[in-house]
């Protein structure tokens, strides 16, 4: 199989596949449960698998592909959480349609996934990670617990995996077919390159706090109208078993290391990102190859550990709802696995790494309500354990002498948030009575308790590259001697004050024309990408269930 023949490969060598993987899984559809693909769809109306769903670009959709692509998208998301396809939700009816019709798209146009492809995507699941690369070890493990008792296999998934990532390409499709003319270019380029003088004004509250005074009674007024900001987290205490993976060193020589560089190559890169050679990489590899991480043991005493405690309850509840920490303690001791208390969890916990704390477990602590519950075997970086809780302590809301300094804090922040946007509505009013707005607006500025940042200039292709600077639209559209809108992208006021536009050189435009065409086609690419996928869903036609056709 293709995995198998690279089952060396790391993980960062498919970050940019696994992110479009990502996108059509996650962002694309709205996910809910529904049951699968068990012949519901085939009763009434005389309809059968190969009955028309829809059509698009002339083709038929099929139930059986509407069926299929629910399935593969199952499978691919059972395979990214590392649970059964069975357990996770599927997609509604609409949902399969377009991924069914996106699919018969690409097949219309002839789009492929090769099997390197497939291999990349499969190699960045989280699932399959361990210490930092992809494990064939829990690759081969997903099969057995996941995929073989589902009658799958590997060849199923890779499958899926094809299938995804030849339905995300549809949008794609047109690369290398846009043209930018010359003239279009030269306009464009001289627009990316053209300078932007301004000056960033902002009025921060902190700039405020010396006018602010708050007495005792505002702060004991704010705690008694706002309870909710001064509740406690709810606390939880409880076992944990654990049974920890066992760390091995390995004597690694000169044939396996050159092994592993040969077939992980293309991964090793020096920092200006040309390749790495054998001698380069050597020190990487050798640390990489020297460390094996044992998981069978730890697994084989959590496995033995969740299936002889579940069963002890089973066989007497009134005895473990009597006292859960007993039968808890006995099973893991039993399955030779480790006892931690742990006391005063809360959603905000710091990772503790002597005591198995992690953010897993924290998640999971948290879902627990009641005395006695239990999370399933979650598999952490070092161990696989299990939580018990024996105590909760529900949220509260906490004396006024514990967080009075804390609502102090919040009446302050709000009086000086209060005068910023004061300050930020007279100076726009100001601004408009200035007779020399470039000669007079710092003054302004200062007078109000404003920071009037230093001249800044920069191109609008360097300021498009940078979306989260502050203002970058009003930068991008305020004209010369003119005043911004009050921006709020970081909470308080920010201007923008436009000094000057300077139009590039020629030899800045020749020095960057090759770079920026490119540039330019990949944004009129990406129009036109979209363009595409939308058009190909709009064709698309639905036939409902009263008018399926043969």
């Amino acid at each position: 199989m293709i995995i198998q023949k690279m089952n060396n490969v790391l993980v960062k060598h498919g970050k940019v596949t696994f992110a479009i993987f990502t996108a059509i899984v996650i962002v694309s559809f709205v996910w809910f449960f529904t049951p699968g693909v068990d012949g519901s769809l085939l009763l009434g109306g005389n309809i059968g698998p190969n009955s028309k769903y829809g059509d698009v670009l002339g083709h038929a959709v099929t139930y059986a592909d509407v069926g299929n692509a629910r399935e593969f998208t199952s499978m691919v998301r059972g395979a990214s959480y590392g649970v059964s396809p069975a357990r996770v939700s599927s997609l509604d009816e609409d949902a399969s349609f377009q991924a069914a019709l996106l699919l018969k798209a690409a097949d219309v146009m002839n789009i492929q996934a090769s099997d390197r492809e497939v291999a990349e995507v499969i190699h960045t699941l989280p699932s399959f990670q361990q210490d930092g690369k992809f494990s064939p070890e829990l690759y081969a493990k997903y099969k057995e617990y996941y995929l073989a008792p589902n009658g799958l296999g590997y060849a199923d998934l890779e499958e899926a995996v094809r299938s995804m990532i030849r339905m995300q390409k549809v949008p794609m499709a047109t690369v290398g077919s846009v043209i930018v003319p010359a003239g279009e270019a030269d306009a464009a380029i001289a627009a990316l390159l053209q300078k932007i003088t301004y000056h960033l004004i902002t009025f921060d509250p902190e700039s405020f706090k010396d006018e602010v005074t708050v007495e005792d009674a505002e702060v004991k007024d704010f705690y008694t109208a706002n309870p909710s900001y001064f509740m406690s987290e709810p606390e939880s205490d409880g076992l944990l078993a654990f049974a920890a993976y066992t760390v091995k060193k390995n004597e690694v020589t000169e044939e396996q290391m050159k092994d592993y560089f040969e077939a992980n190559e293309h991964s090793f890169h020096k920092e200006d990102g040309t390749d790495q050679t054998f001698e380069e990489a050597k020190d990487a590899i050798r640390k990489e190859l020297e460390t094996t991480i044992e998981t069978a043991d730890a697994e084989a005493k959590a496995r033995a550990f969740n299936k002889s405690f579940r069963e002890a309850i089973r066989a007497d509840k009134e005895a473990y709802q009597a006292d859960p920490q007993k039968l808890f303690r006995e099973e893991a001791e039993k399955a030779g696995m480790k006892i931690v208390e742990l006391k005063n969890l809360t959603s905000r916990t710091a990772s503790n790494e002597e005591l198995h704390i992690d953010y897993q477990l924290v998640e999971a602590v948290s879902i627990l309500k009641n005395t006695g519950s239990y999370t399933n075997l979650m598999t952490g970086a070092d161990g696989i354990s299990m939580f018990l809780m024996t105590a909760r302590r529900p949220s509260v809301i906490q004396p006024f002498e514990d967080v009075k300094d804390v609502a102090r804090e919040r009446v302050v922040a709000h009086k000086e948030n209060a005068l910023a946007d004061e300050a930020s509505a007279q100076f726009s009013l100001k601004f408009a009575e200035l007779k020399d707005a470039p000669a007079e607006i710092e003054d302004l500025v200062k007078s109000l308790h404003g920071t009037f940042q230093d001249e800044l200039q920069r191109t609008r292709l360097d300021i498009e590259a940078a979306p989260y600077m502050p203002a970058v639209n009003a930068i991008l559209t305020t004209d010369v001697g003119k005043l911004s809108a009050p921006d709020k992208q970081y909470g308080f006021p920010v201007f923008v004050f436009v000094t000057a536009h300077t139009d590039a050189t020629a030899e800045e435009i020749a020095e960057q024309k090759e770079s920026l065409e490119l540039e330019l086609k990949y944004r009129k690419q990406d129009i036109v990408s979209r363009g595409l996928q939308d058009w190909v869903i709009e064709s698309a036609h639905v036939f409902r269930r009263g008018q399926a056709q043969d």
